[in-house]
């Protein structure tokens, strides 16, 4: 095989070199036909220009002169059967092929497909990227669509749309101007996600906009969250804020330990509530804890309602069994073993539709309507309806007497 030496400081007429080709500094390599094949490894000590498409087994570019005219310019194409090995910032005009991809500076190019991608500095690719392993020091900007499996960026993110299956870390803003598929999203900055966006795990640190319908699995919002549009997931915790202007649709757990607004319904199977709550109507098919604030213009329904001491609850109650007033330990049950129920603070809830309804002393209700009823000493309300039993204590203070009824009404919100 015939190897081929360019020296320092010149200007070459490549084709095809059968060998390995070493290349001296700050030079430039004309392609003679287009196209530059090097069926070894191209070796360059510094900066390059390369005029037309370029294609080796491995290349590698040293560092020196690496910085403002130390980069490596390729005018065409790069095709690299094996590994990249790129100590500089680099330019390519046209498509990236690789095995692997390192590069300690800047890097900017068309379409880009390698198994292995580091960039030290910022990436910039203005087609697609399609890559298993991408870590990128800087921020990163891919015009079109991504195809990747995990994603470390250290600066701010910026795709196509497309999807990226595993982890997804962004230090910084993370946006995107199409639909993006993604497994487990963590972010400390800004989140923008167009309409159908979906996901595994969702973390947020920082701020997460939902621009219309989407679905995450798992969403943690530690920042704030807005989604304009239905929201669906299958667990939700909200320990900073959520606001969502359409339905938000959870299948299993939903905590609230910060804030969160719902314009329209809330669906879920199980909530619990330490901070505050607001929704057109809250339905809750297991279980409702509320060791908070809580408001359902429509009511909130649910098998199962516990309200801890202290807590407020604006809108009708509709479950089979009803606490109001209750010092149980709602942290055990939820994971944060801080809430016991504030002792001696007054617990307000409004009608109350339920199956078996116990109202606590310190406690204070609308009409309570149910079939067995209990208010204990310290407990007001307005009225009491029952079908089968009521028990009352020795001085209660209901604002009209209890009154028995063959048949209660309507429970449905």
């Amino acid at each position: 095989m015939a190897d081929q030496f360019v020296r320092a400081r010149s200007t070459a007429k490549l084709g095809r070199v059968d060998g390995e080709l070493s290349v001296g500094r700050g030079t430039t390599i004309k392609a003679e036909s287009g196209k530059i094949i090097v069926a070894g490894r191209a070796h360059f000590d510094g900066d390059v220009t390369i005029d037309g498409d370029f294609e080796c087994q491995s290349i590698r570019v040293e560092g020196k002169g690496f910085g403002p005219g130390g980069d490596v310019r390729i005018n065409g194409s790069l095709t690299v059967e094996g590994s990249a090995d790129i100590d500089a910032s680099a330019r390519v005009s046209g498509s990236v092929k690789a095995g692997s991809l390192d590069v300690a500076g800047h890097f900017r190019s068309g379409m880009l497909k390698t198994d292995r991608l580091r960039v030290g500095g910022h990436l910039e690719t203005r087609g697609s990227l399609d890559a298993n392993e991408v870590d990128v020091g800087g921020h990163m900007t891919v015009l079109d669509e991504v195809k990747i499996l995990n994603l470390r960026v250290g600066g701010h993110a910026k795709i196509g749309g497309g999807s990226v299956k595993g982890d997804v870390r962004v230090r910084g803003h993370f946006g995107t101007t199409k639909k993006v598929a993604f497994g487990r999203l963590e972010t400390y900055g800004n989140v923008a996600l167009p309409s159908g966006s979906t996901g595994e795990r969702l973390t947020v640190l920082g701020r997460i906009e939902f621009e219309g319908d989407s679905f995450c699995k798992d969403l943690e919002v530690t920042g704030t969250a807005k989604a304009r549009g239905n929201l669906s997931a299958e667990n939700v915790n909200v320990k900073g804020n959520l606001f969502a202007s359409g339905n938000l649709q959870v299948s299993k757990r939903f905590q609230v330990w910060g804030e969160a607004g719902i314009s329209g319904a809330l669906t879920c199977e199980t909530l619990g509530v330490g901070g505050k709550l607001a929704a057109d109507s809250i339905s809750a098919s297991n279980r409702a804890d509320i060791t908070g604030e809580v408001r359902a213009g429509r009511g909130l329904k649910s098998a199962t309602v516990v309200v801890g001491r202290g807590s407020k609850v604006a809108g009708p109650i509709f479950a089979e069994s009803v606490e109001v007033g209750s010092e149980a330990d709602f942290g055990s049950v939820w994971g944060l073993p801080w809430w016991r129920g504030a002792l001696g603070s007054l617990t307000t809830v409004e009608d109350v539709h339920g199956g078996s309804v116990k109202l606590g002393s310190h406690s204070r209700a609308g009409h309570i309507f149910g079939r067995m009823v209990e208010v204990e000493e310290g407990a007001a309300a307005e009225e009491v309806v029952y079908t089968d039993q009521v028990k009352l204590p020795g001085r209660h203070s209901l604002s009209n007497p209890p009154r028995k009824v063959e048949e209660l009404p309507g429970d449905s919100i």
